[in-house]
């Protein structure tokens, strides 16, 4: 795995979904909405925007960083399929996290579920596309 396009592809993807907080430019939230990787804060949870943002691109980073280690030596259209897939995944590891340890954090489970997907997709892409071009 490279490093440097794997923590670039993470950025990208966090960023992409910084500024399209549901992975949809159709949703009603923008980039001012406190949304973490597509969930919103529960209510009562109050954090300063920039902490939210620190929080999602933290969260961001580490699923750059798994989808990029399982698309070594995959190709270009397949690597942003399988990061979609993969993307799905990481959706039901952070529902099972979510559950066990903040349950009040569930909610609009199909809304997390793309934009998981969409990460995947955009992470998966993006790593290739630095590899192949080879100028990070």
């Amino acid at each position: 795995m490279e490093w440097k396009p794997a923590l670039l592809a993470g950025l990208i993807a966090g960023a992409v979904l910084l500024i399209i907080p549901r992975g949809s430019p159709w949703s009603y939230l923008t980039f001012f909405s406190p949304v973490i990787m597509g969930r919103n804060l529960p209510t009562g949870v109050s954090l300063p925007l920039p902490v939210i943002w620190i929080i999602h691109l933290a969260v961001a980073e580490v699923y750059g960083l798994i989808i990029s280690r399982l698309l070594v030596g995959v190709t270009q259209g397949r690597a942003i399929l399988l990061g979609g897939a993969i993307g799905a995944v990481l959706y039901l590891i952070n529902l099972g996290l979510v559950s066990a340890i903040w349950p009040a954090w569930r909610g609009a489970e199909a809304v997390v579920f793309f934009t998981h997907v969409v990460f995947g997709l955009i992470a998966g892409g993006a790593y290739r596309g630095w590899l192949r071009k080879g100028s990070y």
